[in-house]
């Protein structure tokens, strides 16, 4: 993305002497985040407008405020129909509706990419089991570099800390549990995952635990079968009575596992009744799938939405297709004769799973993927094409282009912090860990002028 503190930060590493060429290696990142991210670091950050991002960011909490409305101004309120609309398995919408209250907090992750006017959603994340909310330690290494620290001083940056938002939702769930003022005393926080999930990211988990201890909160991890209720009727995690509830584990890891419905019911009356909070309840789960922003698009829908509303998903959201779900022949049939320009992806899905790009295939593996959406929930999206990041090699000081996944917080209160995925065109089009050519880094932000300087 161009930008002239983008400019200014690359011709400042090019100098040989520059010591920005190996600001990742001078950085002094905290233990546990260096050991999980430490080989996957980008070396240098990026930067954004603080005015381009929070707006989007603002885009997109109207954008969330209209998926909710969906099931009662499309659907009559019927949750079945509208889970049948985006090809929800029943077993799903029934974990998801537990406890529900049709008021879902606002706490979101967006993917997106920038086409160089403007950032388009590729995918909206809604609920706690968000990565990236402790990417705020790489920003504030960097700041501990001298050179760093005087670029930014003047460039005027600035960065939002997504673990100091989550630390204000955690101080007010605990606070509506206990009628306690939200600054009183720091709650007993765990870290919550699906029956058998909490040794796959550890790594990751224990980076959130360390940041969360530098905000004053002791983090403990535990899975959701070792919660149990305690004499006092708060739920226990390893006999250590909780406030609140860090949810991490998916509906579909809960679906089909008998224990884990039994405990999920244990947690959502716990949280019910006030004794222990949890943020936040499967409900928004309903409106995270891809498919729900490709309801967006369908006529029927477009009908219901004010001139307002279709002109914030005309300017937010790339078009998408639901496939695999009723009434759909017309999307599947576009998405055969249009394979060069659309991305199939599986409608509630992590880690680039099932995507498949359509340029980068031919017509035999592109129909071949067509045909598993009548297995699973899938849509078919508008190829973005983003604009380029460029970044120095410390090693061998030649600039390489690499496109950037946003990945952008947004909570009740705005824009909420940001880390960007990048991976170079040569190495693949799908931005994941999975792929070993994928960075990560953070964002900084600055002020608007800085965009009108030469």
């Amino acid at each position: 993305m161009d930008s002239p503190v983008t400019g200014r930060y690359v011709e400042e590493t090019r100098r040989p002497d520059s010591e920005l060429r190996t600001l990742t290696a001078r950085a002094a990142v905290p233990a546990a985040y260096a050991k999980t991210y430490g080989h996957v670091l980008l070396p240098r950050p990026v930067f954004v407008s603080e005015r381009e991002i929070s707006a989007f960011a603002d885009d997109l909490a109207a954008l969330f405020r209209v998926l909710v409305s969906l099931p009662e101004r499309c659907y009559d309120g019927d949750l079945d129909r509208y889970g049948a609309a985006i090809g929800l398995p029943p077993e799903l919408i029934e974990v998801m509706r537990e406890g529900a209250g049709g008021d879902p907090l606002l706490y979101a992750r967006a993917d997106a990419f920038h086409d160089g006017t403007g950032f388009r959603l590729l995918e909206l994340n809604v609920g706690s089991e968000l990565g990236g909310i402790d990417s705020a330690q790489l920003n504030r290494a960097f700041l501990d570099v001298p050179a760093f620290r005087a670029f930014a001083d003047e460039n005027r940056l600035g960065h939002t800390d997504t673990m100091a938002e989550l630390v204000t939702e955690l101080y007010a769930a605990a606070a509506a549990r206990t009628g306690a003022a939200p600054t009183e005393g720091a709650p007993a926080v765990a870290l919550v995952e699906a029956p058998g999930a909490l040794g796959e990211h550890d790594g990751v988990f224990l980076s959130i635990q360390e940041d969360l201890r530098g905000h004053g909160i002791e983090l403990q991890l535990g899975e959701i079968q070792e919660l149990t209720e305690g004499p006092d009727g708060r739920l226990h995690l390893h006999g250590r009575p909780l406030d609140v509830i860090l949810r991490f584990f998916a509906a579909g890891q809960i679906a089909g596992d008998p224990a884990a419905r039994a405990a999920l019911s244990l947690v959502n009356r716990a949280h019910a009744q006030g004794r222990t909070a949890l943020f936040t309840p499967l409900e928004g789960a309903l409106f995270t799938s891809k498919a729900a922003l490709g309801l967006l698009h369908r006529p029927a829908v477009r009908a219901e939405l004010t001139g307002a509303e279709r002109e914030l998903v005309d300017r937010v959201l790339p078009r998408t297709w639901v496939l695999g779900a009723e009434g759909c022949e017309d999307a599947l049939e576009h998405a055969r004769t249009h394979r060069a320009s659309l991305v199939l992806k599986p409608g509630i899905g992590y880690s680039a799973d099932g995507v498949v790009i359509g340029r980068d295939v031919d017509d035999a593996a592109w129909a071949a993927a067509l045909a598993a959406t009548a297995l699973r929930d899938y849509v078919a999206q508008e190829l973005v094409v983003p604009a380029l990041e460029p970044a120095l090699d410390p090693d061998t000081g030649l600039i390489g282009e690499w496109v950037a996944n946003w990945g952008i917080f947004v909570t009740p209160r705005g824009y909420g912090g940001a880390f960007v995925r990048a991976l170079q065109p040569r190495d693949g089009s799908v931005i994941t860990y999975a792929n070993p050519g994928t960075r990560g880094t953070c964002v900084f932000t600055h002020p608007e002028d800085e965009e009108k300087q030469i």
